[in-house]
């Protein structure tokens, strides 16, 4: 077993805070964003009377019609959602189109209404990413005109599937040309809350490689070869339970999620975020 001490990579800092207690952290998406903190858990994010009706409702038959399999095909690695999301799939390997992204954030109000009832998780993302960002704005960002990028989308990992390990420094995708010139593009922090915790595996794990290093250890797939980030990098997996809200530094960091086990799916919302250039006000969306 290699010994920590010898391992490869930057080093891995992770912060916790209680939901009620955002103040001890007011600076952590800042600290995040330099480069300064891996990431930040806020433990208790959503509360069990807003989280329980969602999971129950996601596991419905009355929300069959709304799922999508953006990785249909992927061995190990389908994952369900509802709702697009900026990045590159396995059916959309340049990412959504424009007008495809588009009709996918109108019908977040619907889908969200479908999942939550009457209750605004929206304003709540806000709140807890306001308050880890010192109090100041935190909001999706201007699409067009008009309206709005989608805060974040709706996401099912199965028993036996996984997210294979990877970066997201996705803003030279088409989509992007609908992202506010005024916002920094120098990384993109993640961020989910875990609604249902699966009865094992399901752990996000960030390494010590980022996506910026040079030779990282590949597979012939052209896929990062997980067994050596395994064996020789420096790697944090985030103790994540139910209602709890991660953010971390995706731009940067090659990260994964492991295989769900046991018969329950993992269910999280989440999406991206990064602050404004004058450092004025944070943009989440999915």
């Amino acid at each position: 077993m290699t010994d920590s001490s010898a391992r490869e990579g930057h080093p891995i800092d992770f912060h916790t805070v209680h939901a009620d207690a955002l103040a001890e952290q007011r600076d952590a998406i800042e600290a995040i964003y330099a480069g300064q903190r891996s990431g930040v858990i806020v433990r208790g994010a959503f509360p069990e009377s807003l989280r329980a009706p969602a999971v129950e409702r996601l596991q419905s038959d009355a929300l069959v019609d709304a799922w999508d399999e953006p990785n249909a095909g992927m061995t190990g690695g389908e994952i369900r959602t509802i709702g697009d999301a900026a990045t590159p799939t396995f059916t959309h390997l340049r990412g959504p189109s424009i007008d495809f992204y588009d009709a996918s954030a109108a019908a977040f109000a619907e889908n969200t209404r479908r999942i939550f009832g009457d209750a605004d998780p929206v304003a709540r993302v806000s709140h807890v990413l306001s308050g880890l960002f010192g109090g100041r704005p935190a909001g999706p960002p201007a699409f067009d005109a008009e309206k709005t990028w989608s805060p974040c989308n709706y996401r099912a990992l199965d028993p036996g599937e996984q997210i294979y390990s990877h970066h997201d420094n996705h803003f030279g995708l088409e989509v992007y040309q609908r992202m506010p010139a005024d916002l920094d593009r120098s990384t993109a922090l993640s961020w989910f809350v875990t609604l249902q915790a699966p009865d094992a595996g399901g752990e996000l794990v960030v390494y010590g490689l980022w996506g910026s290093d040079p030779n990282p250890p590949m597979l012939p797939t052209r896929f990062l070869d997980t067994a050596a980030l395994e064996a020789r990098f420096h790697k944090h997996t985030c103790d994540l339970r139910d209602g709890d809200l991660v953010v971390f530094d995706a731009g940067r960091y090659v990260h994964r999620v492991t295989p769900v086990q046991g018969d329950r799916p993992r269910l999280t919302l989440g999406g991206f975020l990064t602050i404004a250039q004058d450092r004025s006000r944070l943009a989440f969306w999915a």
